[in-house]
């Protein structure tokens, strides 16, 4: 990892892609986050059962120079988070219905943290050079796998809903099987929130060798994919912070693909007239249904 940042966002983007031993020290820092800037190297192996050089290498891997360097910016991460001690709790006790408001505060905090993190980490080149290639895109092919899937569709449904050509297939071998039909000035847009799906990979590769544009919507610095991609957008993801085993939220990616609608939304005034006459059509439609049987009356 190339830049230091948020520990606890660091270590939640790089988990799916840990060996299990990181993995473990990764799960102890997670559930020890605010005890750990004032315990030794040694007394965090221990509650690992690991050596302190293994605790040591792990924190190198994640791109800080030493402990005293990740403790100083897990401070700093903690303090933009003014959350009380007895709020936060451990990760695997932080959701109780015994404990209904604070856990609600708790849940509240993390997914605030969630946008206000991807915000920071929007840039505004990508996003006005992303929006103009969607503007001049004869298709946008979006791909996502996994619980991703359902992202890939609203996103597509947002762009037709904007009068763009926003596409999204059942699966991504259709997508391999569609993509050779794009051309140069076409995008796809791939959103995999670990960035280690290797048939999205795979499929990037193919828009690669037929010089299509990538984009990727992704909270994973280090996903392969990012290398294929022209378009880099980064969310935020702290899932490991209720201890599922598998990432969940939506939180962040919905918040990048609504931004998206609405930049294009307030910047194209064909766009806003295409919602106009989409609404206007469903009015129109609701208007001649029959609410007994389901059928159309009359289509004016």
């Amino acid at each position: 990892m190339k830049t230091k940042g948020n520990v606890i966002q660091t270590i939640c983007a790089a988990y799916d892609g840990m060996s299990k031993t990181d993995q473990k020290i990764a799960t102890y820092i997670l559930d020890n986050r605010l005890t750990v800037p004032t315990m030794a190297l040694r007394e965090i192996a221990s509650g690992c059962d690991t050596s302190s050089p293994t605790v040591s290498r792990f924190i190198k891997r994640l791109g800080y120079d030493d402990f005293n360097d990740l403790r100083l910016n897990l401070v700093r991460g903690e303090g933009e988070q003014p959350v009380a001690t007895s709020v936060i709790g451990k990760s695997t006790e932080s959701v109780s219905l015994d404990r209904f408001q604070e856990s609600l505060h708790y849940i509240l905090t993390c997914k605030t943290a969630e946008l206000a993190d991807t915000v920071a980490r929007l840039d505004e080149q990508t996003i006005k050079q992303l929006i103009d290639r969607f503007n001049q895109a004869r298709t946008i092919l979006i791909a996502g796998v996994g619980n991703t899937r359902t992202l890939a569709d609203n996103m597509a449904f947002k762009m037709r809903h904007l009068g763009l050509p926003g596409i999204s297939l059942a699966s991504v071998s259709d997508a391999i099987a569609f993509i050779p039909t794009l051309t140069p000035q076409d995008i796809l847009v791939v959103i995999s929130s670990s960035g280690l799906s290797r048939r999205l990979d795979r499929l990037a590769t193919l828009a690669n060798e037929l010089h299509i544009p990538v984009a990727i919507i992704t909270s994973n610095p280090q996903s392969p994919i990012i290398d294929k991609s022209q378009f880099i957008i980064m969310s935020t993801q702290r899932d490991r912070l209720f201890a599922y085993g598998v990432p969940f939220s939506h939180n962040s990616t919905n918040f990048i693909i609504e931004v998206l609608f609405l930049f294009i939304h307030a910047s194209s005034q064909q766009s806003r007239e295409h919602i106009a006459r989409y609404s206007g059509i469903q009015d129109q439609m609701d208007r001649g249904l029959d609410p007994e049987t389901g059928e159309f009356l009359t289509l004016e």
